[in-house]
């Protein structure tokens, strides 16, 4: 209650402090720079959108720098979803307390000190008549430990008001736009399982008891049980860093071959492709380790791993010499998890009917091809609630997919949620006919209208009906702005 008390009384400030809360640019009292805010109502959702600048504020490992917005017309107040800032312990505390609380929509970031970092804050919730006439404000406040709040300042940044009305026009009508929905491709091939079974030091001979390969070893028993969904298997032997580097090659060569042996001797079909490869070290895993541990200069060793200027089989030494304990560190309890032979067995997903696939997605949808998310979607009426959550999780499971992604961001204007629209099109091919028109929407969306009439015309050329609707809508938009 202390909180609402502070903030309703700081609302004679901010009526005074218009000027301020209308600025495209706003400086913290601890030196964050909110820049890029927009405050808009559209459809029937108010749309908030700032990036913070943290560059100029560091943050003390016990201690977290706590913003939380607010929408309020200085009688009504809403909370919108918190940013904390933190600093290395912190982080790690929220981090634990996470894992055993409700799902938040709080955001968590942790500060690197002295280091360029930008947060990129959007949140959506839907439109109350009283948000007519609001304002948009922050609650800044520092935190120590368990999360006290030790002082504490309100900003005013944003306001609704009559200038965003022609963007706003722009966006609504954007909302009415046809999309043009794409029908996923029949693939019917869909990774059934992903097996580890790992190698003592300098060994390449699978050892049941070692490690948990036994019950790894179980797992690839039972997926090779049901040889008649399986079309290809890959192989891919590693090892640790710390040995030669040619050494190395040669060890995670024979790690895999002794799996593919395991599997030669199963009972499986000869028509099952099975590929090996092999690698000295499996990099990515061990920056995500890095990312996820305790390391206190863990970003520093990323940094080596990352660096192309190092060579490949020098930079266990390079880390080693740097970073001494930490390296050790790595050394006993993460090294022994890369000593290891990856499977990676790839199935066709067997043909479900409507009412198993919506049973599906109700007990587990990750298992759904995305042939049969669209099969259960196509019972809903397009653009409908359900409709655009089909296509966000077809997304979701299926994120490499083209025809996932421009769904996805059809489904996502559809809920004018633009900048996520943005990222789905972004790196999909610029001739790709339903693209072209999803692209005239998000174009249409920001004003930037002669854009948007040449990628409607294009994607009308390319065969797109949803264009043709799209172009007299925008010739409408046009002449009612001139």
């Amino acid at each position: 209650m202390k909180h609402i008390y502070f903030i309703m009384a700081a609302l004679c400030l901010m009526i005074s402090t218009s000027e301020q809360a209308k600025a495209k640019k706003t400086t913290t009292n601890n030196g964050l720079i909110i820049e890029d805010i927009t405050m808009q109502h559209i459809s029937n959702r108010m749309e908030v959108d700032f990036a913070i600048f943290i560059d100029g504020v560091k943050i003390r490992s016990n201690h977290s720098l706590c913003i939380t917005p607010y929408i309020t017309n200085g009688n009504e107040l809403l909370q919108l979803p918190a940013i904390y800032i933190d600093g290395r312990r912190r982080h790690i505390a929220h981090e634990r307390s996470r894992s055993n609380m409700v799902e938040s929509n709080n955001t968590y970031i942790r500060r690197h000190n002295h280091k360029e970092q930008i947060i990129d804050y959007q949140t959506d919730v839907p439109f109350e008549t009283w948000m007519s006439k609001s304002e948009l404000i922050l609650r800044e406040e520092w935190l120590a430990c368990h999360d006290i709040a030790k002082d504490e300042a309100i900003i005013p940044i944003a306001m609704l008001n009559e200038e965003a009305k022609k963007t706003l026009d722009a966006k609504a009508a954007s909302l009415q736009a046809h999309k043009a929905y794409i029908t996923p491709s029949a693939k019917q091939i869909v990774e059934i399982e992903d097996i580890d079974i790992f190698f003592p030091v300098n060994k390449s001979t699978i050892n049941s008891s070692f490690m948990d390969n036994n019950m790894q070893i179980s797992e690839l028993s039972k997926s090779l049980k049901d040889n008649s969904s399986i079309t290809s298997i890959l192989l891919t032997g590693y090892a640790s860093p710390e040995g030669p580097y040619p050494f190395n090659i040669n060890l995670a060569t024979k790690r895999a071959e002794a799996v593919k042996r395991h599997l030669m001797q199963s009972e499986i079909s000869p028509s099952i492709n099975i590929e090996s490869k092999a690698a000295p070290i499996d990099w990515e895993e061990l920056k995500m380790w890095l990312a996820e541990g305790d390391i206190e200069n863990y970003h520093d060793i990323i940094a080596i791993i990352d660096d192309s200027t190092i060579e490949v089989a020098d930079k266990n030494n390079v880390i080693k010499q740097r970073y001494p304990k930490s390296y050790n560190t790595m050394l006993n309890n993460w090294y022994p998890k890369l000593r290891k032979t990856t499977i990676e067995i790839d199935g066709k997903a067997p043909k479900m009917n409507i009412d198993e696939a919506k049973a599906q997605l109700k007990s587990d949808p990750s298992k759904l091809s995305l042939e049969d998310i669209y099969m259960v979607a196509m019972t809903y009426q397009k653009g409908s609630k359900e409709w655009n959550e089909l296509m966000l999780l077809a997304v979701e499971n299926y994120p490499q997919s083209v025809e996932a992604r421009i769904n996805a961001a059809n489904a996502a204007m559809a809920n004018g949620n633009y900048q996520q629209a943005a990222k789905y099109l972004n790196n999909i091919p610029a001739n790709n006919p339903q693209a072209m028109n999803s692209r005239g929407i998000l174009a249409m969306s920001q004003g930037k209208y002669q854009e948007a009439m040449q990628l409607f015309q294009n994607a009308e050329k390319a065969g797109v009906s949803e264009a043709t609707y799209n172009i007299t809508l925008l010739k409408e938009l046009m002449s009612a702005n001139n």
